[in-house]
């Protein structure tokens, strides 16, 4: 073949247009182009479930990490997240009836979803990224189970759906008003001008009083190295919380190298890590359940005009605001009702038994959290601190956590406590004003204070207004500099009382009244608290040396120790044994049980204690505030110059006549026999959770009874979750039951951390498990963990965290 005809026809036919091509001086064609590349992930993480169900996410950055804990909190605890979304979109009624409208209509005077949009451009670019990627890892989730199949209580209900990030910020302000705008729902749903029928029940003034007393709460422990064996920092965590609805903790581990590394828990839906620690700092969080969060105001009403309101020397005319919401019917059909509400400049009208609104006044109120905005960047820097004074900047730059006590350490064993929390700042006058009514007893600001500890000023009076400093983290709020803290090398700690004893060596004094009390008898869990961090003796928490180790760390804050028991037991032994009988409502009971059984207690709320329920039952014919002073229960009263150890001493008995101590013991042994118990039973076979079918023996004691480890029944829960069933009631004082004592409060997330040379050492559990979906295994199998009173370690070495992953490793990528 010739070279000329090495080329079929057709190639030669190219080749005579290519060459005509060049001929006229046109450019050579273009080259191949190779296929397009799909573009990288937007986020990407991968999840390691060690034991118990715990997700480790790790990725290359904050969005990707993100996107992993979004991914991994829908598997186990999207129920919860859905809800909380139904609710503060104000839409329970579309799908639950009549009786939400009211607090439909009260979420939408919050309008949590319009401060959200406002406030979400404001955030900084790493918030932005860890809320779209919680919302792209939450949503994924739920795009590729159906929202229909999302497993858990929520299974196949309507109102389950994607989340935008405006609905998550939302979300977080609506957590931000727990102490304050998330309890005055049913007050702002009941409020309407006088003539008008009030649409909803009127609230009563108590439904203010937000934990004190009623088994919710925290403790929260920071050793420093004067009293660590070590010589380096130590930390307990010992939130009590829900066990049942929004509030409850979800534990999980974040990493992006050289940029995260934190462990901890979070309230559901929260991004990052609210307790937790990272290589040099640990905090935990205590409720601040004295402190104030808002300032009700009384407005004088202008004569004939019920929503005009005198402001100084002018009028002002009530904002008015028609809302409209659809609300299911009993043929299943939509119904729309409206209903106009009303506000003060000072925020919405409330109406409150005793303070209704009527033809002279009105109630109103001003919140320090309703646009707290900036958590999620306040923890994100608490979380990235490499040092417990970055930890302090965090807390000075944004001073937005909301409602709770900082209690925290670093390695090196130094420790810090603060009350950060946002806090009205009001002028000296008006303190002094307000301090001088309240003393009056007869004024409107007596009554709501003895009744709520809340502060109720005259909004008619422009001086009663919030006073802007510079330093605050809200215009109108105390600045930072000035709230209470202390730094210490032995400890700080809290139990839910204010900040003034938090360490007794050195009391906090001179604050703003509103950020708590002091000088003032504390809870019996405070001073039990206090006895358990302060003794040295052999025998003691911290032993003869009073230095602590890990393992006593954990003995201590789960030895369910009471301390009424160990002021009290022994002297109402002795006066039950002098005289064994009381009479109760008329008949003689025999107490000869009842004194060998408290004589030969322990002193313990264990499930094993016998004598406990007993006096769990005695402690029960007491109101909260008859522990805090003599009188019914204790003969010495309180003295601030020993409030430790005052009041103590039980209440004497009468020269002639029958001991009313003994008669309260008496109506306890008649509780017992009418719930069929025996005065002796242990604490296990009566106090119980209901988990995955089984109910689970449960140690811990009460608040009234002085144990640090608290349980109880959470009682004001409106979610649509299922609660625990608990039976009949049959002594409300205690929520003794038919079924015992039916638990779903309490300790919830506890840890207890070391610093070592090599590192941290934490070990814990998460009382109730990390899934919501009583078919998961991870449902239950922690409160079997919290029964048996056995720790698993909280694993942060990545080899470690492999090894005991096996196969549970999942790898999400997002667009």
């Amino acid at each position: 073949m010739s070279e000329t005809n090495r080329f079929t026809p057709r190639a030669t036919r190219w080749f005579s247009v290519l060459a005509l091509l060049l001929a006229t001086g046109c450019e050579d064609p273009p080259e191949p182009q190779p296929h397009p590349q799909p573009p990288a992930p937007r986020y990407q993480a991968t999840i390691y479930r060690t034991e118990y169900g715990v997700p480790h996410i790790r990725a290359d950055n904050l969005a990707g990490v993100a996107s992993g804990q979004g991914y991994a909190f829908a598997q186990d605890q999207a129920c919860g997240l859905a809800e909380a979304v139904l609710r503060l979109r104000g839409e329970q009624a579309r799908y639950r009836g009549p009786e939400f409208v009211g607090i439909d209509i009260a979420h939408r005077v919050l309008d949590p979803l319009g401060r959200a949009e406002q406030l979400l451009p404001q955030q900084p670019q790493p918030v932005r990224e860890l809320l779209g990627g919680f919302v792209a890892g939450y949503n994924h989730y739920l795009a590729r189970v159906g929202p229909a199949n999302v497993p858990g209580w929520c299974h196949g209900a309507p109102w389950v759906a994607p989340i935008t990030e405006t609905e998550l910020m939302a979300h977080h302000l609506t957590l931000g008003m727990l102490a304050s705008g998330l309890q005055f729902l049913p007050a702002i749903a009941a409020a309407q001008p006088p003539g008008t029928t009030a649409p909803s029940q009127t609230p009563p003034l108590e439904s203010l009083v937000m934990s004190k007393g009623k088994d919710f709460g925290s403790n929260g422990w920071a050793l420093g190295r004067e009293r660590t064996r070590s010589g380096r920092g130590m930390l307990v965590a010992n939130p009590h919380f829900p066990w049942e609805g929004e509030l409850r903790l979800w534990e999980s581990h974040l990493s992006v190298p050289g940029t995260l590394d934190v462990y901890g828990a979070s309230l559901l839906g929260v991004p990052g890590i609210l307790i937790g620690f990272n290589p040099n700092v640990a905090w935990t969080h205590t409720f601040s359940s004295v402190g104030q969060r808002f300032t009700l105001y009384l407005l004088p009403l202008v004569p004939g005009k019920p929503t005009r309101y005198y402001y100084g020397d002018e009028e002002r005319e009530m904002a008015a605001k028609a809302i409209t919401v659809k609300v299911l019917q009993p043929d299943g059909s939509l119904a729309d009702v409206t209903r106009t509400v009303y506000s003060s400049h000072y925020g919405p009208i409330l109406s409150l038994q005793g303070l209704e609104w009527s033809t002279k006044f009105a109630i109103s109120y001003r919140d320090a959290n309703r646009d707290n905005g900036s958590m999620v960047a306040q923890y994100l820097a608490m979380a990235q601190a490499d040092s417990l004074q970055a930890l302090q900047q965090a807390h000075a730059t944004y001073q937005s956590l909301p409602w709770v006590n900082t209690i925290s350490v670093d390695r090196q064993g130094h420790t810090w406590f603060t009350d950060s929390s946002r806090t009205p700042n009001l002028s000296a006058e008006t303190l002094t004003r307000w301090q001088q009514q309240v003393k009056a007893g007869n004024t409107p600001a007596a009554l709501v204070y003895q009744s709520t500890e809340a502060v109720l000023l005259d909004g008619s009076e422009p001086s009663n207004e919030w006073v802007v400093e510079a330093g605050a983290g809200q215009p109108g709020v105390i600045p930072f500099e000035r709230a209470p803290q202390l730094s210490r090398d032995d400890f700080v700690f809290n139990s839910n009382d204010s900040h003034w004893l938090t360490n007794p060596a050195a009391p906090l004094e001179g604050f703003s009244p509103l950020q708590g009390p002091e000088r003032t008898a504390q809870t019996m869990r405070t001073r039990m608290n206090a006895t358990l961090l302060t003794e040295v003796r052999e025998g003691g928490a911290s032993g003869a040396d009073g230095k602590f180790t890990q393992p006593e760390l954990k003995e201590a804050i789960l030895g369910n120790r009471s301390f009424t028991a160990e002021l009290l037991r022994e002297e109402l032994v002795a006066r039950c044994q002098a005289h064994p009988s009381a009479t109760v409502e008329g008949q003689a009971v025999d107490l000869t049980h009842a004194c060998a059984t408290l004589a030969g207690w322990e002193g313990r709320f264990d499930t094993g204690s016998t004598g406990a329920v007993l006096w769990r039952e005695f402690l029960g014919t007491f109101s909260f505030s008859q522990s805090l002073g003599a009188g019914e229960l204790f003969a010495t009263p309180f003295d601030p110059a020993h409030p430790l150890t005052t009041p103590t001493g039980l209440r004497p008995a009468p020269a002639t006549g029958e001991d009313p101590l003994l008669t309260r013991l008496g109506r306890a042994v008649r509780v017992l026999e009418q719930a069929k118990l025996a005065l002796d039973v242990p604490l296990g076979q009566v106090q119980n959770a209901p988990r995955g079918g089984k109910r689970i023996p449960l140690h811990g004691g009460r608040e009234l009874e002085g144990t640090a480890n608290v349980v109880g029944r959470n009682g004001s829960m409106q979610s649509l979750e299922p609660r625990a069933p608990q039976g009949t009631v049959l002594n409300r004082s205690t929520n003794l039951t038919t079924q015992g004592y039916v638990i779903s409060t309490g300790t919830s997330f506890l840890m207890a951390l070391e610093y070592t040379e090599d590192g941290v050492r934490a070990e814990g559990m998460l009382t109730y498990g990390e899934s919501a979906d009583a078919q998961s295994p991870h449902y239950s199998d922690q409160a079997e963990l919290f029964s048996a009173k056995q720790w698993r370690p909280m694993r942060t070495d990545w080899q470690d965290i492999i090894d005991h992953a096996g196969s549970s490793v999942e790898t999400i990528s997002l667009p």
